[in-house]
């Protein structure tokens, strides 16, 4: 080690550092990347729990796939380290008190005959609630991927992104604007009572607004985390949705390492 340097040392080697390994590597610098377990990927990891039973891998922490901005998946070429997602089903949700409702992503006129078993009013509803969330991911998807700008600077770089920023929405019509701003704030119990009124379609929407947090359906921010669940995809194009990686979620830790090492930067578990 005493002889070698490196432009970029990443400590810890979850898909994060490690995509940030990637994209170094790829512009040129040296990279090395030091994980402090026997291997790389962080939450994302498939591995063998039971000695008894080396033969069953399982998914251990990390689960499902979504979220994955696609230009990682362009710029690191991560169908050719062997990334492949399989989307998930139709959504499914049992009732305590009986009786279900399933969603079809590729069948509307499915998904309507079900929702109006319970709701005739939500079955219409459903499809109008669906265009509203593809315009708030076309306004929400790309700020993802932008710094937020210096709001009150008056350097010249800073009003530049500022300006920047303010033309790449200047279609944005008031409503919109009024809706991403009550969606910062607002509970996921809220947002649905605007849309829906029967209680088994609000608590099947609702699931994305709670998962991942510390909160329950009226805690405010919800209805964001709602949104940002819903402006994501695997790779498929599909807005909002979810899979399962061929290999577990390793795989999809070992494909972003594959392009990292190919790109030039060096991996030490």
């Amino acid at each position: 080690m005493a002889s070698e340097s490196y432009d970029a040392i990443i400590v810890g080697g979850g898909h994060n550092g490690l995509v940030a390994a990637a994209y170094l590597a790829r512009h040129g610098a040296r990279t090395l990347v030091l994980e402090a377990r026997g291997q790389a990927g962080g939450a994302a990891t498939t591995e063998s729990p039971w000695p008894d039973a080396p033969e069953f891998k399982v998914t251990r922490l990390s689960y499902v796939m979504s979220l994955l901005p696609p230009t990682i998946m362009r710029d690191l070429e991560l169908e050719k380290h062997g990334y492949k997602v399989f989307p998930m089903g139709p959504y499914y949700q049992a009732f305590p008190e009986g009786g279900s409702l399933t969603l079809y992503e590729e069948d509307s006129q499915r998904s309507h005959d079900e929702i109006a078993r319970w709701s005739k009013k939500d079955a219409d509803a459903y499809p109008k609630w669906e265009a509203w969330l593809a315009g708030l991911a076309d306004v929400l998807g790309p700020l993802l991927l932008t710094v937020p700008p210096a709001i009150g600077s008056r350097k010249p770089k800073d009003l530049a992104a500022t300006l920047r920023l303010a033309w790449r929405h200047r279609g944005l019509d008031v409503r919109t604007i009024a809706d991403v701003t009550r969606l910062m704030t607002m509970s996921i119990a809220d947002l649905l009572d605007d849309w829906f009124e029967s209680p088994q379609m609000k608590g099947a929407l609702a699931v994305n607004g709670v998962i991942g947090t510390w909160a329950g359906p009226y805690e405010p921010g919800t209805a964001y985390v709602m949104a940002h669940h819903s402006i994501g995809d695997v790779g498929d194009g599909r807005l909002g949705s979810w899979g399962f990686p061929e290999g577990g979620m390793g795989a999809v830790a070992a494909a972003i390492g594959r392009s990292a090492t190919a790109n030039g930067a060096t991996i030490r578990t």
